[in-house]
């Protein structure tokens, strides 16, 4: 094959801008088509890229057409990725030069139309006041020519799992234009493919580069935006995935135990969980089960500074244990709160003994409404939701013995068979 051939065949690799919004039937019927000549092409690609001595253009080229491949999306079929997983495997170790090449010539020129107004395009530093004026952020949305590539996401992604640290420095103001366009587009999808993109990048930069070039601040201004996204049909999982990447952000670029850190971590507890997304989701069941999710590793690394946000955190996470009449119970909420109740329980010990009755409480509520639950349908869900109430009474009396001759006594005092299961033998 020559280097037409080779050409040619990338080309015709180009994901057709149609599915972004196929709609039709004729143009899905030509999409499909398509789709099918591409596997056919990919093979073609695999040859040539094993036969023919490509230079660095050639196989930045390469690289682009079968990461467009390398996914689960409407343009790929597991013929395709397969396809483009073994032309990939020749290039998982691409060196400086390559990834330069790569983002110069077949990233970057998608997204120069649409320069993001926060960001110097040559430096890839945060302006000190956005590019455009008051309408700058306006006309940055409306020249979104880059949505024209359905693959973007693809090759962004690619690149930041593959730049080595060392790297960044040289390739900055190439790596972050197109990260922060995705992260502050209008629509959930591709806010979320932005914030996937920032917990690869995080995984890998130097903390120094994002410190000095202020691209940290302006990242956790864009993930607090994310999470008020609430009304999406993707919003649970951009409000997990943000929360995840809003703490790794916090961590890396902020000192352990400063007050910094300190700060950072309550405004992502206290303002945008507790005082957002609890306040405004509270009939969105889907994201208030994402949030809950995403609470673990945050109050693991405040600790002791959970305690100001417990008469918040505990209510909440009761919640979803008491019976509601004519109401299926959200055995999945219910057990992800027990286990947040659990974390609590260990990372605040000292003040479990003035929340240990309304625990306890609404522990046992759920315990007698699930044993009922089970009389009268064998519910797959029920038993492990009574192990996880019997592991949270377990944690209790770790933190507040004197509850195991108290409460507990009392529990089985009043109904023996009853609690028997949930409390008795606990020391």
């Amino acid at each position: 094959m020559s280097e037409n051939d080779l050409r040619e065949i990338l080309e015709c690799l180009q994901i057709p801008s149609e599915y972004a919004h196929a709609e039709t039937a004729e143009t899905i019927a030509r999409l499909n088509s398509w789709k099918s000549t591409s596997t056919h092409l990919l093979r073609d690609l695999s040859r040539l890229a094993k036969e023919k001595e490509l230079s660095v253009a050639e196989q930045a080229n390469v690289i682009a057409a079968a990461v467009s491949f390398d996914g689960e999306n409407s343009w790929t079929s597991p013929e395709s990725h397969a396809l483009a997983t073994e032309i990939l495997s020749d290039f998982s170790e691409p060196d400086s030069s390559l990834m330069f090449q790569l983002l110069e010539t077949d990233v970057n020129p998608l997204f120069r139309p649409s320069l993001h107004p926060s960001l110097n395009p040559s430096t890839g530093r945060k302006l000190d006041r956005p590019a455009g004026g008051p309408m700058g952020t306006q006309d940055f949305y409306e020249t979104q020519t880059w949505k024209k590539y359905p693959a973007a996401g693809n090759l962004v992604s690619w690149c930041l799992r593959h730049i080595q640290s060392q790297d960044y420095d040289r390739l900055w103001y190439l790596v972050i234009p197109p990260i922060m366009t995705f992260l502050d587009d209008y629509q959930v999808p591709y806010k979320l493919e932005g914030v996937r993109m920032v917990e690869e990048l995080l995984q890998h930069v130097p903390r120094e580069i994002l410190k000095r070039t202020g691209v940290d601040g302006l990242i956790l201004t864009s993930l607090n935006t994310c999470l008020a996204q609430l009304d999406d049909a993707e919003s649970p999982q951009l409000i997990q995935t943000a929360i995840s990447a809003s703490l790794s952000l916090s961590l890396l670029t902020t000192n352990l135990g400063s007050s910094a850190q300190f700060d950072q971590l309550c405004a992502l507890l206290g303002e945008r969980i507790v005082g957002t997304i609890w306040l405004y989701s509270y009939d969105k069941p889907g994201v208030v089960q994402a949030s809950v999710d995403s609470l673990p590793p945050l109050l693991s690394a405040l600790g002791l500074g959970c305690c100001r946000y417990l008469k918040a955190l505990i209510p909440q996470l009761l919640h979803p244990l008491l019976p509601v009449p004519f109401t299926t119970a959200p055995f999945d909420l219910q057990i992800s709160s027990l286990h947040v109740l659990t974390v609590i329980m260990n990372e605040c010990p000292c003040r479990m003994s003035q929340w240990q009755g309304t625990i306890l409480d609404g522990i046992s509520r759920c315990w007698v409404n699930s044993t009922e639950t089970q009389l009268t349908a064998n519910h797959s869900g029920v038993e492990k939701l009574k192990k996880h109430l019997r592991s949270s009474c377990e944690a209790l009396a770790k933190v507040c013995p004197t509850i195991i001759e108290g409460e507990f006594r009392r529990l089985l005092v009043a109904d023996y068979e009853m609690f028997q299961d949930l409390v008795a033998g606990i020391a």
